[in-house]
Parts: C-alpha cells; structure tokens; sequence
C-alpha cells in the first residue's frame, strides 16, 4: 500500500469520527462511548466588525477552531468528537469599548442569559452521561465531571 492510499484513509477515518449533532438520531447518540467522546459547543457573538467584515467574523473563527479541535480529538484512537451548531451569541461586543450601547450589526445578549444557555446545554449533555464538553471558551480538554 502506497503512502498516498494509506493517508486517505486516515484521513476517511478521522474525518468519519467527527459527528455533527443534529446528523444524529438517538440510537447513534445512544450508542457513543461517554468516555471517548468529546462534544463540542462552539459560539461566536454577532458584532460588529466595521465597514467591510461580516457580523459573524467571531462565528466563523469559531466554527474553523472547532473543526480543528474536532479533527484533532478524532485522530486519537478510539475517540469521537461530536459538534453542536454554532450559537451565535455573546456578550460585551467591542462597540462598547467606543460607549456605544447599540451599533449596527452587534446583537449581543447579557452575560447571565449567555452563561445560562452554555450551562443549560452542558449540563443536559452532562445528565446524558457525556465527560468532555468543551464551550467556546475551551482552551484544552476537560471533563464535566
């Protein structure tokens, strides 16, 4: 086997272990190994990014580190990496920096409502027996527990 067959396949087999949630029924969430499994709650505030960047610049940041992450849990064996959909809220975006409570494009929630909805999901996700959960301010992975 040449090395170009055998990086396909690698690759085909990382990439098959990393799950996106809402691709999954409940047999195949049931079926996960709780404790070779990471899921990962990715989020991005809607803000702001002057004249010529979208409102979701954060989101897609987001959404490529958690790919990334995603592909780096999958290469390890035996691991799966599920991803949730991107929650594209935050707080605190930078036009308060300027003492602009209300700008164009910026659509942030408060700081409690935010921490509230990250530990809803984590805590669901924890009660379903799942032991690494990573938010979107996971700078390595922890256990839940």
């Amino acid at each position: 086997m040449n090395a170009s067959v055998l990086f396909f396949l690698v690759a085909v087999h990382a990439a098959a272990q990393v799950l996106h949630v809402q691709d999954l029924n409940t047999r195949q969430i049931r079926e996960l190994d709780r404790n070779r499994t990471a899921i990962i709650l990715p989020g991005g505030i809607l803000e702001e990014h002057g004249p010529y960047l979208p409102a979701f610049t954060d989101g897609y940041l987001s959404q490529r580190m958690s790919a990334d992450v995603a592909r780096a849990i999958a290469a390890r064996p035996g691991w799966k990496a599920v991803v949730f959909p991107q929650i594209p809220l935050g707080a605190e975006p930078y036009n308060h920096l300027g003492a602009q409570a209300s700008f164009p494009g910026s659509y942030p929630v408060r700081s409690s409502t935010l921490r509230a909805i990250f530990m809803d999901l984590a805590g669901e996700i924890g009660e379903q027996g799942f032991r690494w959960i990573l938010d979107r301010k996971s700078t390595r992975l922890n256990s839940s527990h």
